[in-house]
Formats: C-alpha cells, structure tokens, sequence
C-alpha cells in the first residue's frame, strides 16, 4: 500500500470512527417509530389527520457525526406530518395538538424539554442514550406552491415534498393565514442522493452482492459514499475548528449543501475529498451585494441568510475553508503516515484520529495520547475571498 492509498485508508478509519455506531442507529430508530405509533394510534386526537413521523438532516442523510465528548448528544430532527391545510389550522394550534398528545403519554410527559422550542417539541432521553430528539410540527404545502416550485424548474419529484412548518417567532403564529414558514427535508434528501447517485448505487449493490440480497433489501444507512465521508469530515474538522467560537461555527446545511454540489461521484475518499474541498466556494453566489447559499430544493431559501446580519460568519468560513485545504495539502505532500497522524490530530481530535490509526495494519497509532486537541484560533489580518463566483 503506497503513502496516498495509507492516507486514504486513515481517513475511512476516521469516518468510521466518528460515525454513529449501528447500534445507536437502531436504538434511536426504534425510539422515532415508537412516538409515531403513539400520535397515530387508533385513540389518539390525531389519527384522523395521518400523522407521520419522519427523520430529516444528517440522520436522514447519512451524515452523522459522534459528538466531540461523552456529555455531548446526537440532534435526532424529525418532521411529524399532519394532513391538515392552512386553512384549517394555525401554526400555534398545530403545534399545540402534537404537543398535548405527546403529553398523554406517561413517559413522554416525563421526557419532554420544559422548555417549549421556538419549532419544535424536544424528548430528552436518558443519559445513556446520549441523544434527544426534536419533533418538528408540520403540514403539507399546498399546491399552488409546490406548482410555482416546478414552474422555475425544481423536478416535481422533489417539489411535492415541501411543507410548512410552525415557528413562534413567526408574525402570524397564532393567526389563519397563508404564509408560514416552509421547507422541504424530502425533497432535499432525494437531490442528495441524485449528487452520489452514481456511487451510491454502485456500493449498495456491492453490499447486496455481499449479503445475497436484492439491492433494496440493503439498508440505506449501510451504505456510504464519498460524499457522505467527507462531510462527515469536514464536520468534525468544523466542530474541532470552532470550539472557542461556537457563534460563527459553519452550520451544517451549508456545508452538506456546498459539498454535494461539489462532488463529482468520485469513488476515492481523498480524491473527493480534496476536490470537494477547493470546489465548495465556487458555489457561493453574490446578488445585489447579498451572499446566496441557495436551497436546491427551493431557490427562495437562502442558507447564508445569517452572514448578511453578521459577516463575520462568512470571513471565518472562508477562513476555514483555507484551514482545511491546507490540512489536507500538508497530509498529500507528506511521506510519513504518523507524521500524518499528528496533523490529524489537530484538525480532527486526537481521541478520534487514535481510534482510526489502530483499525488499520497501513497506520502506525505509535506515540498517540488519547483527549482532545484544538488547533491554533483562525486569525484573518486582511480577509480575503478568493473564490467567489456569481454561479450557482
């Protein structure tokens, strides 16, 4: 195995590593099912309106990351979906109807944040679980929307999917009206997996061959694609990057987004890695003075909207964006893997980077002491934007 492939290597470890285990996977799961059971139950207030539960964000997408510490939890987002219409519900009353039902039950009523969210209702499991979940109160969008969505091009295939969503800083919140605040988790799910189309059928139907199994009898979370790994990457590489700067830490939709418009269906995690890296700021779109980082699924969201109220956010992520592209640079040019070891160690946790080293024979976890290291604080004297591009 040559110096490249070892890194390669060392890198797939590390996804591994920071993954969230099957185990927890399934546990989580079966606890998201278990709370749908209840809203729709034959008794319940809402099983007229069909609710469905759903998970959306990196559990749905395949990119979760561990937390850094044993005191942190897993986010588990999940939409529950009623078939109701604007016209027959408020945002507040919707909220309210999923709330009141969760609080029938004896263990949820136990579980839930006292702290009402401003979306969502949120169960805090046990510590063991190490996860809670947030229950986001949902309605479908209507049709005159979703058919708007499809008149500038978004394939109806993913536009149906849209929703709209309750939110108490909202100016109607408790007022019948047609303007509530919208978003698409479906649809945004089905244009991920359109980018790594090409790699994620190709390793599914590996894992089916495998098993001796038909291609969709694989669970989709056993499968992971280079764009999915280096996601996971670049997240923890944030996460590490932005520990003593929680405030303008990149948030995760902008970099899943950048990422899978970058990704090139390549089927080596370096390769994609590296390219995705040097690509994700083309993508990034100025109009009108405004920085655009628009939802694919619906072009009227703009997921930089934060960095027009606080440019700082987008002078420290094009800052770390350079921070990255150096780390990896460092570790290609390299010729010893646990000098390697050392550079990931700062960009990616120590704890981490040990655990991955000693999964592979190719690595040496020699002389690797187990916590947490943070890298030096990103200082920018004169800010620059190398890669912005008017493209989407």
């Amino acid at each position: 195995m040559d110096y490249r492939q070892q890194v390669n290597k060392a890198l797939e470890n590390l996804t591994d590593n920071i993954d969230i285990s099957e185990t927890r996977y399934k546990e989580a799961e079966g606890h998201y099912k278990a709370i749908g059971e209840w809203l729709g139950k034959d008794d319940s207030p809402l099983a007229p309106y069909s609710p469905e539960i759903y998970p959306q964000g990196s559990f749905r997408l395949g990119t979760v990351v561990k937390p850094i510490s044993d005191n942190d939890e897993y986010d588990i987002d999940l939409v529950c979906q009623l078939e109701l219409s604007k016209q027959e519900v408020t945002q507040k009353e919707l909220k309210q109807m999923i709330g009141d039902r969760l609080k029938e039950n004896k263990k949820y009523v136990q579980m839930l944040d006292k702290k009402e969210g401003r979306r969502c209702w949120t169960i805090l499991y046990a510590d063991g679980a190490q996860f809670h979940m947030d229950i986001l109160p949902t309605i479908p969008e209507e049709t005159v929307f979703i058919e708007s969505l499809k008149g500038i091009g978004i394939p109806a295939e993913w536009a149906k999917y849209a929703i709209c969503l309750t939110d108490k800083t909202f100016w109607n919140y408790d007022q019948y009206d047609d303007d509530w605040p919208r978003s698409n988790p479906r649809g945004y799910a089905e244009w991920f997996k359109e980018r790594m189309k090409v790699q994620y059928t190709a390793r599914r139907k590996i894992i089916a061959d495998s098993m001796r199994a038909g291609i969709e009898d694989v669970p989709e979370y056993l499968v992971k694609t280079p764009l999915q790994r280096s996601i996971q990457l670049l997240k923890r590489h944030r996460d590490i990057a932005f520990l003593d700067d929680p405030d303008n830490r990149p948030i995760s939709i902008i970099i899943t987004t950048l990422a899978a418009l970058a990704y090139n269906n390549q089927d080596d995690l370096l390769e994609a890695l590296t390219d995705i890296v040097k690509q994700m700021p083309k993508y990034i779109k100025q109009t009108n003075g405004i920085v655009q980082i628009l939802n694919p699924v619906n072009p009227n969201e703009n997921f930089a909207e934060k960095w027009q109220e606080n440019p700082d956010k987008e002078t420290k992520f094009m800052a770390w964006m350079i921070k990255v592209q150096a780390d990896l640079e460092a570790m290609i040019e390299g010729n010893n893997i646990t000098r390697v070891s050392e550079r990931l160690k700062g960009a990616f946790g120590t704890l981490a980077v040990t655990n991955a080293f000693s999964l592979g024979d190719a690595v040496n976890a020699s002389n690797i002491s187990v916590g947490i290291n943070k890298p030096p604080e990103i200082i920018i004297k004169n800010p620059i934007r190398p890669w912005r591009s008017n493209e989407y």
